[in-house]
């Protein structure tokens, strides 16, 4: 208990938002995969508009998606100046988008479309958790990705 009020005043608000905007990258990858729980639960359309800068960055340049993952990689994961806490969940958050590349092709070859549900579904509930976390101030620690997150910052 103790230990995540400390942790809690450790990170500073800002790296907690910056965090947070970090994990709506993997959340557009995986909103096309939702379009049978977005008609028929037209309140899960927030998360839509929770991805709207991310859409934005990425339509308003040729190549987007790639240069932003680019510039998160290069520009916030590899710079040693910027805070570990932002460090951490933009690599977090780029691995997690690559693991959604990866499987976007396997449904692609398999053609089995709930899978490509259970997909959504893990990824709101992996952005649900971040999101949490990222507030408390706590750094998500996400099964296989976390560990792998750490090696490629350190």
């Amino acid at each position: 208990m103790f230990l995540n009020i400390f942790v809690f005043q450790l990170n500073p608000l800002y790296q907690r938002i910056c965090s947070i905007f970090l994990y709506t990258i993997p959340l557009k990858a995986s909103i096309p995969y939702g379009y049978y729980l977005f008609y028929k639960y037209s309140f899960l359309k927030f998360l839509a508009y929770l991805t709207f800068p991310v859409v934005l960055i990425e339509n308003s340049l040729p190549f987007g998606g790639l240069l932003l993952f680019l510039i998160i990689f290069a520009g916030v994961v590899r710079n040693p100046k910027i805070p570990y806490f932002i460090r951490f969940n933009g690599c977090q958050a780029l691995l997690l988008e690559i693991a959604l590349l990866i499987l976007s092709y396997v449904l692609r070859i398999i053609q089995f479309n709930e899978l490509g549900l259970v997909l959504f579904i893990s990824t709101v509930a992996i952005f649900i958790f971040s999101f949490v976390q990222c507030l408390y101030g706590i750094e998500p620690e996400i099964p296989f990705i976390s560990k792998s997150a750490r090696m490629q910052i350190y």
